[in-house]
């Protein structure tokens, strides 16, 4: 029997018990925040996954496709000493309107240092319509 859970990120522990996969799609890899709470989620995913876990995922790269406006936040993050696709955003649907929260954007090498020591590997990536790309994290 299959049993799919839909949950806050702050929510998975090891109450769940071992599952085998985490979908992150939607640009939500990064959903957890910045880098480092980017890696903290690998991490805590790591333990709380079988051992045959894998994360199946998107992120948008982004350094592909940027306009003069791109280019200067991507610069600002880079001297604030955040890695260029933390981006600071909210979401508005008509009179909705989230707060701002933090979503990380990677490149597959930008994400080869996010998951370093975090227990995981890219084990294949497939690129979409740019910027858009497609990749599996396999337990290494």
């Amino acid at each position: 029997m299959r049993d799919a859970r839909l949950l806050p990120l702050e929510e998975i522990d090891e109450r769940l018990g071992a599952f085998d996969t985490a979908l992150l799609m939607c640009g939500n890899l990064g959903l957890a925040g910045g880098a480092d709470e980017t890696v903290a989620l690998l991490r805590r995913l790591h333990e709380v996954m079988a051992e045959d876990g894998r994360v199946v995922f998107d992120t948008v790269d982004p350094h592909v496709e940027n306009d003069e406006a791109d280019l200067a936040y991507l610069e600002r993050n880079r001297a604030r000493g955040r890695m260029p696709g933390e981006m600071t955003i909210r979401i508005r649907y008509g009179e909705l309107v989230t707060p701002w929260f933090d979503l990380l954007l990677v490149s597959a090498p930008e994400l080869g240092r996010v998951i370093a020591g975090t227990g995981w590997r890219l084990a294949w990536r497939r690129d979409g319509d740019p910027p858009d790309w497609y990749g599996l994290l396999e337990k290494a």
